[in-house]
């Protein structure tokens, strides 16, 4: 009975000596959580937090690069006070979904290899698909008449000629199951097509767009131009809270779009999704309380270039239209 008794007593003593132990624990783990986030603010050099310190505070899953955690923990608002708000950055970093600052280049075409564009990086959209829902007037191919790399330049040539039963063909590339990101800049140095009744576009879709459609995937739209008017580009966003005739949209002039190169950019966080044209800034959006509905912008999205005719934006095509080219000296993508 007394052995009995003295293993309670032992048990009792081990749980109360454990809870004591974990409650101590606490504001240990805390001032770890603290002291990496102020490391990661101000990392000393060979770079700080180190995966030591990260592991001694309860993270788990360690397996992407210090150098990476310590811009995403730099990066985050609100700083992180707990366990499981810091191993979520490390989830996200792991999961290439987290927002490192925006500038390291991470993925880019130079179009520097004449030819096909790399099937490394692009495929295609192909078809007429009923005028791709805005009543538009070409079919888009893979033909080097429609797209090809030359004198280290992408050209997207839109022409008119009778093919597939569409009197306009064109092209359309995309980086869809191929290359998809989270936060990121995307800078794209472009010179636009001349005739009106082309719409060359940048843009971006969410990839998930093949489960639950559009446009709750969200489109993220870095420049389009209208086919009635070459001397403005404008921005926009398409989601759930607007859509089509979107309201997030932004003009800004560009006189001289079809004549010179220029950069048209996005620079996308978990914050606010900036425009600029050639560095300078015109449209920010930026909801102020975000959800699904305005701000389904945190999940993957890939790119696609394309020129389409006539259509919403591309308007009336003129009867002595014969071609018109798009000309991309480079797609670059920093994260």
């Amino acid at each position: 009975m007394e052995n009995k008794n003295l293993i309670i007593k032992i048990i009792c003593l081990f749980f109360f000596f454990t809870s004591c132990a974990k409650d101590q624990n606490i504001p240990y783990v805390a001032e770890l959580i603290e002291k990496i986030v102020l490391e990661s603010q101000s990392p000393a050099e060979g770079g700080t937090p180190s995966l030591e310190d990260l592991s001694e505070a309860g993270v788990k899953n360690l397996t992407g690069e210090q150098s990476q955690y310590e811009v995403a923990i730099s990066n985050i608002d609100p700083i992180p006070t707990t366990l499981t708000e810091l191993q979520q950055i490390i989830n996200d970093v792991n999961g290439d979904r987290a927002y490192l600052g925006n500038t390291k280049l991470v993925w880019s075409d130079e179009f520097d290899v004449a030819g096909t564009p790399m099937s490394s990086k692009w495929t295609y959209d192909i078809g007429a698909n009923n005028g791709w829902g805005n009543g538009e007037s070409q079919y888009y191919t893979v033909r080097n008449e429609n797209v090809i790399v030359e004198d280290g330049l992408l050209k997207i040539t839109a022409k008119k000629e009778n093919f597939e039963g569409a009197n306009y063909t064109s092209a359309r590339l995309k980086s869809q199951g191929i290359y998809s990101f989270t936060y990121g800049k995307v800078e794209i140095r472009a010179k636009l097509p001349s005739s009106a009744g082309t719409w060359p576009a940048l843009w971006m879709l969410g990839s998930n767009i093949t489960s639950v459609g559009w446009p709750k995937c969200g489109e993220i739209d870095i420049m389009e131009q209208k086919g009635w008017n070459k001397n403005k580009i404008s921005a926009a966003l398409h989601n759930e809270s607007s859509s089509g005739s979107t309201i997030h949209y932004q003009e800004v002039d560009v006189p001289n779009s079809t004549s010179d190169f220029h950069v048209y950019a996005v620079d996308w966080t978990p914050y606010e999704i900036t425009f600029s044209v050639d560095g300078n800034q015109y449209y920010t959006y930026s909801p102020a309380d975000k959800t699904q509905i305005n701000w389904p912008y945190n999940s993957p999205q890939f790119i696609i270039l394309n020129v389409a005719m006539g259509g919403t934006l591309g308007g009336e095509i003129p009867e002595d239209f014969s071609e018109s080219s798009m000309q991309i000296d480079y797609v670059r993508v920093y994260r």
